[in-house]
């Protein structure tokens, strides 16, 4: 939220599930909030056996249009192929300088199935199930998650004591 700050007019997509909480936090903090539920999406194309690239026209914003992306844990929750093409899409769609965030699961997070992270006061951030929704979880190493966000840059990486990591990426 730091490097927003500077950004009156930023506009910040969401990937998660919708989640209320996190509507109202950003929206405080930055002009345009756009949400679209990547994980509800993967889910009913997993659950009818399709290909994961039918979700990918669901972004189908211009080319930079945002300053930050919330990609929350969807990178653990695709295959290796998916990846590359939810960074692919999420590059295009940052503007030079904007930022993307990833949370990966560590192992005993990831046994409870899927979560939304709901921001709160003081930017903190909760889980809060998501039982409705049937999705793999692919458990990948920080070096792995560094290596699939290329192009994007690595600005920091927190473990947070609740047993998930964070990074932050930037696009040149």
């Amino acid at each position: 939220m730091d490097g927003l700050d500077g950004r009156p007019s930023a506009q910040v997509l969401d990937l998660g599930p919708v989640c209320q909480e996190n509507i109202r936090f950003l929206a405080r903090r930055v002009k345009r909030v756009y949400v679209c539920d990547m994980f509800i999406r993967l889910d009913r194309c997993l659950g009818k056996g399709d290909s994961v690239d039918r979700i990918w026209h669901e972004l189908d914003y211009p080319p930079e249009s945002f300053d930050g992306i919330l990609i929350w844990e969807l990178a653990d929750r695709l295959e290796d192929g998916g990846v590359r093409s939810l960074v692919d899409r999420c590059h295009a769609l940052l503007k030079p300088g904007g930022m993307a965030v990833v949370l990966v699961l560590g192992e005993q997070v990831a046994r409870l199935g899927a979560n939304s992270f709901v921001l709160g006061q003081n930017f903190g951030v909760r889980l809060r199930p998501q039982p409705h929704l049937n999705l793999p979880i692919r458990g990948r190493q920080n070096r792995d998650i560094l290596a699939m966000m290329t192009p994007l840059k690595p600005a920091k990486s927190f473990i947070c004591r609740l047993g998930f990591m964070e990074f932050l990426f930037t696009r040149d």
